[in-house]
């Protein structure tokens, strides 16, 4: 914060449960300490059957701005006064927008992966997309390809009905980006020079010795890998990509981003270039001493 906590001071925070090992305080204080905004953010735990009371009490004391994580982003949907048509399309709401006393709900988690292929210089349009998993960061990362215009998607997950059943939803979005599906053995459908994105929690701490893929067919045809995993910085699924010279980036920077785009809606304040490269060499250097000296079960 640019001063001591006083009158002026606008408060935000996140929800869930549980909420304990949230990174997000520390990533909105880095926010208020680059543009000398006088801003507080704290985590809320929430008891599961007061998600509604949580609501409105947060609307009467004029909180400005919320994100929600784990377990509430769906089941929030239905206590907000409006929802932005992305999040409709994802079916979920991760940030909350206060705006003349309603309470709006976004999606930053797909905006989030996009600004992160474009820090790392992932292409995305007319490239052809391998995304692994079929759960709630598939959604977003199948909204993201959409938007971005890949050349095509390719679904890989252990359960192939759920495959199917995302595919259908997120076919009649843009009918003329084909989407594809398969299981995790199914590393044929992947499209020579593919862009993957590893949406489980596969190889997540503590069980950092498993990966979704392991096939020599699959990353033969790899050339970029987005793992959303940041703990350990170094997924098993990447190192394998590695070893194959295949660019891979873990997924602090998608977090970091979607925080970011989350901070410009309750605020109307954009980062300049040199400010984002500062709080995120901030964000690394302080989260990898952090869970090198003392693991935690990382989640937003």
């Amino acid at each position: 914060m640019s001063e001591r906590i006083n009158g002026k001071t606008q408060v935000f925070g996140v929800i869930g449960n549980p909420i304990e090992h949230t990174q997000s305080p520390l990533i909105h204080q880095l926010f208020y300490e680059e543009t000398q905004y006088n801003g507080t953010y704290n985590p809320f735990y929430v008891q599961e059957g007061m998600l509604h009371k949580s609501i409105e009490g947060m609307k009467g004391l004029s909180i400005k701005g919320l994100n929600v994580t784990i377990p509430y982003k769906v089941d929030v949907m239905k206590w907000l006064d409006n929802i932005d048509p992305m999040a409709q399309i994802i079916g979920a709401v991760n940030t909350i927008v206060s705006c003349d006393d309603k309470f709006i709900g976004y999606n930053t988690d797909w905006i989030g992966l996009k600004m992160a292929c474009a820090y790392h210089k992932i292409p995305l349009q007319g490239q052809d997309c391998v995304i692994i998993g079929s759960g709630g960061a598939a959604r977003s990362a199948v909204v993201m390809c959409l938007e971005e215009k890949v050349g095509s998607i390719t679904l890989l997950n252990r359960t192939h009905e759920k495959a199917i059943q995302l595919k259908k939803e997120m076919q009649a979005l843009k009918k003329e980006i084909p989407i594809y599906s398969g299981t995790l053995e199914q590393v044929g459908l992947v499209k020579p020079h593919s862009i993957a994105i590893q949406t489980t929690s596969v190889g997540m701490h503590p069980y950092e010795d498993r990966s979704p893929i392991v096939a020599q067919e699959f990353f033969q045809n790899v050339d970029f890998i987005v793992d959303i995993i940041y703990n350990p910085k170094e997924t098993l699924f990447m190192k394998i990509g590695k070893e194959y010279h295949i660019k891979a980036v873990n997924g602090l920077s998608m977090l970091f981003f979607q925080a970011l785009k989350a901070f410009e809606y309750w605020t109307d304040i954009t980062l300049t270039t040199s400010q984002i490269n500062r709080c995120l060499q901030r964000l690394e250097a302080i989260i990898y001493y952090q869970t090198k000296n003392e693991k935690v079960n990382v989640n937003e």
